[in-house]
């Protein structure tokens, strides 16, 4: 069951990036709104987390603090080996969503220890 919800949870955020790219970008964009970078990093904030719940999906971790050290790992060197361009704001962006996740993680387990 709970790898079923790992499943779900990772599809949920990599679609909610797709929609939000292709919906919120441009309209930021188009109407010239300065939202501090959201925009542009939408594709690093939805990926930590998606990441780190496929692997625990595949059972490749068993604790999400370690898949989502490793997800970090992964966008961080994909942001700096030269694939593209690099930006700082994505790998910032990279780092709070790992914080965010991991932080959520707590809660939902302080949550179901009640």
């Amino acid at each position: 069951m709970r790898k079923k919800l790992y499943y779900m949870g990772s599809g949920f955020f990599f679609i909610l990036g797709i929609v939000l790219s292709n919906t919120y970008r441009p309209y930021i964009y188009e109407n010239h709104i300065f939202d501090f970078h959201l925009a542009d990093t939408i594709g690093n904030l939805v990926a930590v987390p998606s990441l780190s719940l496929l692997l625990l999906a595949m059972r490749k971790y068993e604790s999400l603090s370690k898949a989502i050290l490793y997800s970090i790992f992964v966008f961080t060197l994909y942001e700096i080996i030269p694939f593209g361009t690099f930006d700082f704001y994505d790998l910032i962006a990279t780092y709070i969503s790992g914080l965010l996740t991991y932080l959520i993680f707590l809660l939902f387990k302080r949550v179901n220890k009640r």
